[in-house]
């Protein structure tokens, strides 16, 4: 079996399509196709299944996928480990991060890197919480900055807590609701930008409408992103959402504004998660305590 083969068949078991994963690999979908039948003779067992949408995998195949990332995982921190002895300074770090933390917490420390010259690089994955949390388990990713959840936080990660975030609800600053009373119930006759239902950021707003009495979130805009990216469609309407502090601070959030009291302000906590049987370098020792200075000092 060769690494490169399992390396595919796993992002074809992680995106569930043959064709999603050939386009994020940059190769045809018959070469995808032919490195799993190559895996498929070597175990002589089927590997994937074909679903109504896209592949799953077979229970060998589970079992393959399983393995196949944990060997992923030991190659390459194989890998930082020998690069760590040579140097121990260089290397490469693959961070994801909340959009929120970007250019608060992110963009300072790698500023930092690249002032020193220490020569490492950095590939990152700005996504939210949920998604880089199943990255990092998988071995895609070094380090994630992402929201704490102490009632369902993965067992095969470590966390170093940051500190807490807080979330307001958003509107521009010449909105009518800044130059009047107003109860949660109005905000319910307002049209909002909102993150998908599986999101903390959402629910928080589900909860308060639901105790005001107001039957339905009053949605607009639905997006898998952090509502954040419309901050200029928020704007230039009449629009509400709900926005980290973070991201209100930034530049892209300017001529926004908080929504004062009864509208509502919600606490997260962030926290800096790796792989719990990862190798730690010395370079993942560095980013680590900068992250940590970042963010108390953001």
């Amino acid at each position: 079996m060769q690494l490169k083969d399992l390396r595919w068949f796993c992002l074809a078991v992680d995106r569930g399509s043959l064709h999603a994963a050939a386009d994020e690999l940059a190769v045809t979908q018959p070469a995808l196709s032919k490195a799993v039948r190559r895996l498929e003779a070597a175990l002589g067992a089927q590997l994937l299944e074909r679903m109504p949408r896209g592949v799953a995998p077979t229970g060998v195949g589970q079992l393959l996928y399983q393995r196949a990332r944990a060997l992923g995982n030991w190659v390459h921190d194989t890998e930082v480990l020998v690069q760590d002895l040579k140097t121990g300074q260089s290397g490469q770090l693959r961070v994801g991060v909340v959009p929120a933390m970007v250019e608060s917490v992110l963009t300072p420390v790698l500023a930092d890197f690249l002032s020193e010259g220490s020569g490492a690089t950095f590939q990152t994955s700005v996504q939210l919480s949920g998604a880089l949390l199943h990255e990092l388990e998988g071995g895609a990713l070094d380090f994630a900055i992402a929201a704490m959840h102490p009632d369902r936080s993965p067992p095969a990660l470590s966390c170093l807590p940051l500190g807490t975030q807080r979330s307001s609800i958003v509107a521009r600053k010449e909105h009518p609701l800044f130059r009047r009373r107003f109860t949660i119930k109005d905000l319910g006759n307002e049209q909002w930008v909102l993150p998908p239902a599986n999101i903390t950021l959402r629910g928080w707003v589900d909860s308060m409408f639901r105790r005001a009495g107001v039957a339905a979130t009053p949605g607009f805009v639905y997006t898998d992103a952090t509502p954040a990216v419309f901050a200029q469609l928020v704007r230039r309407t009449s629009l509400l959402t709900v926005m980290a502090d973070d991201s209100l601070r930034a530049a892209g959030s300017a001529g926004l504004a908080a929504l004062g009291e009864p509208a509502p302000t919600w606490a997260l906590k962030i926290g800096l998660f790796w792989r719990r049987n990862a190798y730690f370098s010395s370079l993942m020792e560095r980013f680590r305590d900068r992250v940590h200075l970042a963010f108390a000092e953001r």
